[in-house]
């Protein structure tokens, strides 16, 4: 069996099996995205010599570049399935430092779920897609989404609102690339 060292940019859907992925997937099936195995996304920022890998990864109090740990978890890396490149890596340390959102790593926003949802049932909400679309505040998925599109790397091209995007449906679409 080989075992691929993930590379900078590259992304993983994670299963973190802890009662905040309960949560996170009530959330995903609220907003349309119905029950997934994957509720995290992360995003390889760089690996060190030694094979050590470290991803940036949304959190609730600000998003953070650690090492990985989430070895003992199901988890899915895009190593071989999605392109990549040092730009997506760069991106995501951006957002892991403290920035106009203030001295942390861009801020978790468990009301992204809210205004997904609210995109997804037709609800009309004033000034709904800009709240998508800010990088001020996202989830991991988003996270991971914005940094590939800073990377010239696009993951969907379905026509969705930047910011559209929940952690099951990067995981859809690994699988499916991954067949």
């Amino acid at each position: 069996m080989t075992i691929m060292i993930p590379e900078p940019g590259d992304l993983a859907v994670v299963n973190t099996v802890n009662e905040v992925a309960d949560v996170v997937q009530l959330m995903e099936a609220a907003s349309g995205g119905g029950f997934s195995e994957w509720n995290h996304v992360v995003t390889c920022t760089r690996v060190d010599p030694d094979g050590l890998v470290w991803i940036a990864e949304a959190m609730p109090g600000g998003a953070v570049d650690v090492p990985w740990h989430y070895e003992d978890v199901p988890h899915l890396w895009s190593t071989g399935i999605l392109p990549t490149n040092q730009a997506v890596a760069d991106a995501a340390v951006r957002y892991c430092c403290p920035g106009p959102w203030g001295p942390h790593g861009v801020p978790y926003s468990f009301l992204d779920y809210a205004a997904i949802g609210a995109h997804y049932w037709h609800i009309p909400v004033p000034g709904l897609r800009a709240f998508i679309k800010a990088t001020d505040h996202q989830i991991c998925s988003a996270l991971a989404d914005q940094c590939k599109l800073e990377g010239n790397v696009h993951l969907f091209d379905d026509g969705r609102w930047p910011g559209y995007v929940r952690p099951s449906d990067i995981g859809r679409l690994l699988v499916v690339n991954n067949a």
